[in-house]
């Protein structure tokens, strides 16, 4: 079961509020430090309902050997790619980020996005959260962040799906 919350607000262009702010939650069988290295290292394998230019995640990596403040972080997707820099590193709490560019087609319409994923021990296992805010520029750029957020939200859905399979497969495999 996810959580979700989306919150329009907090950003101006041309009058018109411009950011977005998407939370999903999920509760993976495993402990923080098992779920931590899918943050900086993970492959999506399983499949999943994409359309309307929504990018499929692929892969996400760090760039370096280490991953630290001020350290890089690629998502890839079908669309392209995303490159990142870490903000806040508190390996198996914390890892936020930010969007440093992407050759995505979408990134004219994107001024900043950025990503935190926070963990917390729950019940024998890890309450994952993953915020993204984003915001949008140009003309339209309320309705471009509504669209996009709803973009997100589906790729956040996709990943913790992925993650929530590995760790099943895992368990079933012990």
């Amino acid at each position: 079961m996810c959580d979700f919350l989306l919150c329009v607000g907090g950003g101006k262009s041309r009058g018109l509020d411009s950011d977005v702010c998407v939370k999903t939650s999920v509760w993976l069988p495993a402990n923080r430090q098992e779920v931590w290295p899918l943050l900086t290292d993970s492959r999506m394998e399983k499949s999943g309902c994409f359309c309307l230019g929504v990018p499929r995640p692929v892969a996400c990596e760090l760039t370096d050997d280490e991953g630290g403040v001020g350290m890089g972080r690629r998502c890839v997707s079908d669309r392209g790619e995303v490159l990142q820099r870490i903000t806040t590193w508190m390996p198996g709490e914390l890892l936020e980020f930010r969007m440093m560019k992407t050759n995505h087609a979408w990134k004219s319409c994107v001024e900043s996005l950025e990503e935190r994923f926070e963990l917390k021990s729950e019940n024998g296992g890890t309450r994952l959260t993953r915020v993204t805010k984003l915001k949008a520029r140009g003309r339209c750029a309320r309705m471009k962040a509504c669209l996009m957020a709803t973009g997100l939200k589906r790729v956040h859905l996709y990943v913790f799906k992925n993650w929530k399979h590995y760790f099943n497969e895992e368990r079933e495999a012990a």
